[in-house]
């Protein structure tokens, strides 16, 4: 009679035998690289120092960092520094076009309806920091505002 500890032995030994061990690394290597490409950012906060400008018909304001948070429930808060301080939020969407996009949508300011717009957040390709912003909106005034901002690192050399 075989003791029930050797039965499990001898299947072990089936189980583990080299070419079942290549097929589930093989099977695992398939695997693997789909699931890393199928992550979704879900949030971002990152700060960049730049240049850029606010501009409008009135004026233009030249820019030295830019604050973006990207939150998980696919909100966001923009702080733009120049001489003074642009505040926008709104929500976020991944791009289907680009992995480094993300498409924002202006609904506010310090107060709700302020500004209304839209524009696109440039991330670099560890998708840990960003690039480049761009944003159009219009105040509740009528006045058109487009914001432009390059993040020093990521200038594109000469």
């Amino acid at each position: 009679m075989i003791d029930i500890s050797e039965a499990i032995m001898n299947r072990n030994k089936r189980i583990l035998r080299p070419y079942n061990a290549l097929l589930l690394v093989l099977f695992a290597g398939f695997l693997l690289p789909v699931s890393a490409q199928s992550q979704e950012l879900e949030s971002l906060t990152a700060t960049a120092k730049g240049h850029g400008v606010i501009s409008s018909t009135v004026e233009e304001r030249k820019i030295t960092s830019a604050l973006v948070v990207l939150r998980q429930n696919g909100t966001l808060l923009i702080t733009v520094t120049a001489d003074l301080q642009l505040l926008a939020e709104g929500t976020w969407s991944t791009s289907a076009s680009s992995p480094e996009a993300i498409l924002l949508k202006i609904t506010g300011g310090v107060l709700k309806g302020e500004m209304i717009g839209s524009g696109k957040l440039l991330l670099t390709s560890d998708r840990k920091s960003f690039k480049g912003l761009t944003i159009n909106v219009k105040l509740s005034d009528g006045q058109e505002v487009t914001v432009t901002f390059v993040a020093d690192d990521f200038e594109p050399s000469k």
